[in-house]
């Protein structure tokens, strides 16, 4: 077992989803966040990397007509991070991503369904070398102030391992890469859909 580095690059990419209803969705207190989680989880095929807390900067709009980047979302620290089979990087960027509003969950009415867009993974090691892009889905539960994202309850992530993926077999091109983590937003954030 051995440990991973992160390594984020700045820049913003990608599209998002848009929500449904009329009105305008509504933040508050809106502004700047940081979330920190516990145990985060990234990987795809066979490739599976495991660390013991990670950590997410960003901010949010009070106001936004359609959910369509609503906000921000930030990668910035991931600490006791371990993998079989040998050191790996991770790498994130261009950041920041943008978090999308797309509507109330339809099974518990404190969450809103969100989407991650413009999404880019990279994980590298021994002989391995995965980069994907896409969207990752979760959901933002104003009970608890708590940003899930990955959980089985959401859409299957749609970042996919690039053409140039190389992983003595454990990760292929078309291969889902994941990223799960619940992180606890402070300030605490209420999202109000449209009416």
């Amino acid at each position: 077992m051995s440990g991973v580095a992160l390594v984020a690059a700045l820049g913003v990419s990608g599209t998002s989803a848009s929500a449904t209803g009329s009105g305008v969705w509504t933040v508050s207190p809106a502004g700047s966040y940081i979330g920190n989680a516990g145990t985060t989880t990234l990987g795809g095929g066979t490739l599976a990397l495991s660390c013991a807390s990670s950590r997410i900067t960003g901010s949010l709009l009070a106001n936004d007509a359609d959910g369509l980047a609503a906000g921000t979302l930030l990668p910035s620290m991931f600490t006791g991070c371990t993998a079989s089979g040998g050191a790996f990087t991770l790498s994130m960027g261009p950041t920041p991503w943008k978090v999308n509003l797309l509507q109330l969950n339809a099974s518990n009415p404190s969450r809103i369904d969100v989407s991650i867009s413009g999404v880019t993974l990279g994980m590298s090691g021994t002989g391995c070398s995965v980069t994907g892009t896409g969207t990752l889905y979760g959901q933002y539960d104003n009970s608890t102030g708590q940003l899930l994202i990955g959980p089985t309850t959401a859409p299957a992530s749609q970042v996919l391992a690039g053409a140039g993926t190389s992983c003595l077999g454990r990760v292929n091109p078309g291969d889902a890469l994941s990223f799960k983590a619940t992180y606890t937003l402070s300030p605490k954030q209420t999202i109000t859909p449209p009416a």
